[in-house]
């Protein structure tokens, strides 16, 4: 491989992932990272801001962005931890629980889904998630 097609094929992926990520939020209204953030949270329920940001590796800015947003939208509730006052507690609002209950069985969803099942075989969906993956554990060092 010359630098030249690894500079393709790494521009072809950042192409990809806008593609993708804008069919996700045009067909569900939620930005992807956004989504994965609620989906964390009901699945492991409270945490720290600090420990959203480590295990879903989003850098610091970003994440206090994201939280945000979906505060103002009603989604999360943030608070200071009262036994540790430099920590930020989040937790999903009643509301975006309601939400996540039917995650996957939304009109919206189903949609999305479909698509997506039309375009890949369920073999080529797992080969793509293993090359995913061994591209986001590359290291130099």
């Amino acid at each position: 491989m010359t630098i030249t097609e690894l500079v393709d094929l790494l521009y072809q992926l950042k192409l990809a992932d806008l593609n993708v990520t804008s069919l996700f939020k045009n067909q569900t209204g939620f930005n992807l990272t956004r989504y994965v953030i609620l989906l964390f949270l009901k699945k492991n329920g409270r945490t720290t801001q600090g420990s959203l940001q480590r295990k879903l590796q989003i850098d610091n800015a970003a994440v206090t962005r994201h939280l945000k947003e979906l505060e103002e939208q009603g989604h999360v509730m943030r608070e200071r931890n009262p036994q540790n006052n430099r920590e930020v507690l989040v937790t999903l609002t009643a509301a975006a629980q309601q939400e996540l209950k039917h995650c996957g069985e939304t009109p919206a969803d189903k949609i999305l889904l479909a698509f997506f099942g039309e375009q890949f075989t369920p073999a080529e969906i797992a080969q793509l998630a293993g090359l995913l993956r061994r591209l986001s554990n590359l290291n130099l060092s």
